[in-house]
């Protein structure tokens, strides 16, 4: 749990997605769900209670979970991660959309199942 006084919902929801990413969860999985908290949970206006932040906790975490299950067994979840890892890596080194794309076809169709790679193709090209 974290613990400084004082803070926004948005705050709260940057250091869920910092400590995310010292645990490993790719960061569009971090950034995607660090989003999804500040929009899903209404926090009154003011500092951050402890009550309020327990259900951005819980909140931010169920957006984690949900983007690895997804109704879908765990070969497919892992799957999801390592897309998402690559994805992060390709963008990392300044390639973009369509290209990133072109790199997943090539380079991990063999062994990511069609339908998990296909659910990227709207976020990369378009």
């Amino acid at each position: 749990m974290l613990t400084a006084a004082g803070q926004t919902p948005r705050q709260v929801a940057d250091e869920l997605v910092k400590e995310a990413l010292r645990r490993d969860v790719p960061r569009e999985v971090a950034e995607e769900a660090g989003h999804a908290t500040v929009r899903g949970v209404r926090a009154p206006g003011g500092p951050v209670t402890p009550q309020t932040r327990r259900r951005l906790e819980a909140y931010f975490s169920a957006v984690v979970r949900r983007h690895v299950v997804r109704r879908c067994a765990a070969p497919r979840a892992a799957a999801r991660f390592v897309v998402a890892s690559v994805i992060e890596d390709l963008r990392g080194t300044g390639r973009e959309g369509a290209d990133i794309w072109d790199e997943l076809q090539r380079g991990w169709a063999q062994s990511i199942p069609v339908d998990v790679l296909e659910e990227y193709r709207p976020r990369l090209c378009g």
